[in-house]
């Protein structure tokens, strides 16, 4: 894999972790399809740090320098 896979999985991981976030605001946090797509995002977070793990030190280096990932906690505003 190279970085640019690198880039792809973390826009793949914002639009999941979104999707998430918008269907448990209106179907609840225990809501099945929930739970699935929560399931689904973390299969991309291991893909991405796996293929962090397994990518030269260099090419992680110029994806970083491309790509942010900021987690704000789940339990937010939102769902108090």
């Amino acid at each position: 894999m190279n970085c640019r896979n690198a880039v792809a999985i973390c826009s793949e991981i914002r639009i999941k972790r979104w999707e998430m976030i918008e269907f448990a605001q209106t179907h609840g946090m225990s809501h099945d399809r929930t739970i699935r797509i929560s399931e689904e995002l973390d299969k991309l977070i291991n893909e991405y740090l796996i293929l962090q793990h397994h990518t030269p030190l260099e090419m992680r280096v110029e994806a970083q320098e491309m790509v942010v990932i900021v987690q704000e906690p789940f339990y937010n505003d939102y769902f108090l």
